[in-house]
């Protein structure tokens, strides 16, 4: 699992969300890709939580020297990206209660 947090000034989140919801899907097809989720903040800072899960941590390391790769993340919005700070965290999945058996570790 692949989190990166995105502080983003206030007035660029509709902007933000417009370019997430218009996505080019291409890592959808992306051999071993499972979902991905973008979370909006209910309350304190403007941080957005974009999520991505993989089969494996070699199936995202496949995908982010990929051309998929290269090509969805040309289409970031510049001017926003650039205001905003991003943070990146990798996490190993230990349990998923949508996994027959639940407990992965």
């Amino acid at each position: 699992m692949f989190i990166s947090h995105l502080t983003v000034p206030q007035a660029d989140g509709p902007e933000l969300e417009r370019h997430f919801r218009e996505r080019s899907r291409l890592v959808d097809g992306f051999p071993g890709f499972l979902y991905l989720q973008l979370l909006r903040p209910q309350a304190g800072a403007a941080t957005h939580t974009f999520l991505t899960a993989w089969e494996s941590r070699e199936a995202f390391r496949e995908y982010m020297g990929s051309q998929e790769h290269a090509t969805s993340h040309g289409r970031e919005p510049g001017e926003i990206m650039a205001r905003t700070a991003v943070r990146h965290e990798a996490f190993e999945v230990l349990m998923d209660s949508r996994a027959a058996p639940e407990w992965r570790g």
